[in-house]
C-alpha cells in the first residue's frame, strides 16, 4: 500500500468499514504507516458488561485487539488474514469512552503471520494487549 499516511489510512478505513460488524463498532482508522495502524472505536452502551462500574465487556476488548492486529496485516500485506490463535492480557477495566488500538506485524511468513495490538482509553491508559497468529497462506481472505 502506497501513498501518504492520510491516504493510506483513508483507503484502509474504506475497506475495513465494508464489514457490518466493523461499521456497528464505528471503527475509524486514525493513522496508518509502513509499520503500524491505529484504529479508534466509538463507545456504545451495548459494550457494558452489566457491572456497577459500567466496564466494557472483555469480548469487545478482545475483538478490538484481534481486528486491529489483523488490519495491521492488511496494511502491510494488502489483505487481512483469518485468525489462527489469539491471546489477550487484560491490564485494567475500560469504563465508558472511546478506545484506540495500535496494531503492528511482528513477523510475516508465507504460511503464518504474527501480529500484535495494544488498546488504550481516552486518557491514554493501556487497557489490554493481544498477540496472534494469522493464516497468511489463505489467498484473498478479505
Amino acid at each position: 500500500m502506497t501513498g501518504s499516511v492520510s491516504d493510506r489510512a483513508a483507503a484502509l478505513e474504506q475497506r475495513l468499514r465494508r464489514g457490518p460488524f466493523h461499521t456497528w463498532l464505528d471503527l475509524r482508522v486514525v493513522a496508518a504507516d509502513e509499520a503500524t495502524v491505529r484504529i479508534r472505536a466509538t463507545w456504545r452502551p451495548e459494550w457494558e458488561n452489566g457491572t456497577e462500574g459500567r466496564a466494557t465487556h472483555g469480548g469487545i476488548i478482545a475483538t478490538l485487539l484481534d481486528l486491529t492486529a489483523d488490519w495491521a496485516i492488511a496494511n502491510v500485506a494488502g489483505d487481512p488474514a483469518p485468525t489462527l490463535d489469539f491471546s489477550v492480557q487484560y491490564l485494567r477495566a475500560a469504563g465508558p469512552g472511546d478506545l484506540e488500538a495500535v496494531g503492528r506485524v511482528i513477523k510475516s511468513g508465507r504460511s503464518i503471520t504474527f501480529a500484535e495490538a495494544e488498546l488504550y482509553d481516552t486518557a491514554g491508559r493501556q487497557i489490554a494487549v493481544g498477540r496472534g497468529s494469522y493464516a497468511s497462506f489463505v489467498a484473498g481472505s478479505a
